[in-house]
């Protein structure tokens, strides 16, 4: 039967005072690693020095067999107690699964034909006082796994994978830009008004300023102030906030990239954006067919452009442009949307669109041609006003980018933010707030621009998890 954790915890804890008691200190700074295990392991017959965490421990008469875990791998480690000296032989008996340790000896096979090491000499790094758990894989309490993600990160080396991949996602990203000329650049995250999203921000004080600041909602409008500067190519990958709900394609907090270009327009940007997804899937899963739920998702193939309008009328019966507020509406209660009474035209299309046409849409795709009440920051198509240039890459049913040719008539823009001002004092908490001087960056003059921005969900779907699964520590309600 086993034993109490706290029983355990206090067996630990008296080990501790028998090391100390040894003269020997369980928390040193300095270590005699040289080699990584993986290294190691390419090293027979040569003396080598790794260091690690004891994954296992068994014994045979005199001989001690551990397993020694580090970042590139796992390796054995033998100990022959007649070849140790009087206190290595009485720390061993000290030791536990979980502590860390350095070992020096010469790398050989074993009868059974496992690369180990013949322990010559070792040292206590670090003394673990909690047992690792013996039952962690496949841990029915998610919550607990995310709650306690080294310990995760300890026993599921798939999460450690994926996190590695999801390093390689944003380096991609990173070095797909910057080859294609565009600039890395920095934009504050505390911002008196926050805009570039249809979300509720978080709030903070500045005790120096005495002043309430939001927490960034997206990248969008001091990037395109950058455009106003004279830059033409800019980008920035950073953390964006949204006081929102939570499931499983949406975080509070999250890692996002924008980019705007200069002289470009979203045609412009569908041709790039399909060869950067492109590049970025083969980068990070090595292919370019990945599955999600179920289904089989070809990013090799040409993507299709898919009208909002046409698509709108298909799945509802109702034209996206010239329905009114009140057919929405009653749209919107046949499909058991719950619709709000101060959510004008825009909201309730959005709401009613995210029910009926995006789960339909497998995709690659991008959705082109939205309409302008759901687009307050994209510029107007030239021979229709009611709709705007502006694509969402779709796919397996999930938003995974939004872009658009940008909104450069301040006129235009400030007509636009004084309708959301509107909504937000109807009761609509993420509507837009006007930004003044925003709108005059815009009289300044902006040139045409592309801008699109896209966030870690792409990177969720690709490894076909929920996106709180790929966050090391997403947000979650006070530990117990």
């Amino acid at each position: 039967m086993a034993k109490p954790l706290e029983e355990l915890r206090k067996i630990r804890f008296q080990k501790l005072e028998k090391i100390k008691k040894l003269g020997i200190n369980p928390y040193p700074a300095r270590c005699e690693k040289r080699q990584t295990i993986t290294q190691a392991l390419k090293m027979m017959g040569k003396k080598v020095a790794v260091a690690g965490r004891i994954m296992s421990m068994r014994g045979h008469g005199g001989i001690q067999f551990f397993d020694l875990q580090d970042e590139s791998g796992k390796i054995q480690l033998v100990f022959k107690k007649d070849q140790l000296t009087i206190q290595n032989s009485q720390l061993l008996t000290l030791l536990d699964i979980g502590d860390f340790i350095d070992a020096q000896g010469k790398v050989f096979k074993t009868d059974a034909g496992e690369i180990s090491v013949a322990v010559e000499d070792f040292h206590l790094l670090t003394k673990s006082l909690r047992p690792l758990p013996s039952k962690w894989h496949g841990l029915k309490d998610i919550e607990e796994r995310y709650r306690r993600r080294y310990v995760d990160l300890m026993m599921n080396p798939q999460a450690k994978e994926m996190f590695e991949k999801k390093n390689k996602f944003w380096t991609s990203a990173r070095e797909y830009m910057v080859k294609n000329g565009f600039l890395e650049v920095e934009t504050p995250v505390l911002e008196a008004i926050p805009g570039g999203a249809d979300a509720r921000p978080f709030v903070t004080h500045h005790w120096a300023l005495d002043t309430d600041f939001y927490l960034r909602i997206s990248l969008e409008l001091h990037l395109k102030r950058l455009i106003v500067g004279g830059y033409e190519k800019v980008f920035e990958i950073g953390r964006v906030f949204r006081n929102e709900g939570m499931d499983a394609e949406h975080l509070q907090d999250y890692t996002m990239m924008e980019f705007y270009w200069a002289y470009a327009d979203y045609r412009d940007l569908m041709d790039l954006l399909e060869d950067f997804y492109k590049y970025l899937v083969k980068e990070t899963t090595g292919g370019l067919v990945t599955k999600r739920k179920g289904k089989k998702i070809n990013w090799g193939e040409k993507w299709e452009r898919i009208d909002f309008s046409k698509i709108f009328k298909t799945k509802t019966g109702l034209d996206p442009v010239k329905a009114t507020r009140e057919e929405l509406f009653k749209k919107a209660k046949s499909l058991r949307l719950k619709p709000e009474k101060f959510m004008g035209k825009g909201r309730l299309l959005d709401l009613v669109y995210k029910r009926t046409v995006r789960p339909t849409i497998v995709g690659p795709a991008f959705l082109i041609n939205l309409p302008a009440e759901i687009s307050p920051l994209s510029k107007r198509d030239f021979k229709n006003s009611l709709i705007t240039q502006r694509l969402l890459v779709i796919v397996g049913g999930t938003e995974l980018g939004n872009g658009f040719s940008e909104l450069n008539d301040p006129i235009d823009q400030q007509e636009r933010f004084e309708k959301q001002q509107k909504l937000r004092e109807a009761g609509d908490e993420e509507a837009q707030m006007y930004d003044k001087d925003f709108v005059e960056a815009l009289e300044y003059g902006m040139p045409p621009t592309a801008g699109f921005g896209m966030s870690e969900r792409l990177f969720a779907l690709l490894m076909d998890k929920p996106m709180r699964e790929c966050v090391f520590f997403p947000l979650m309600r006070r530990g117990r």
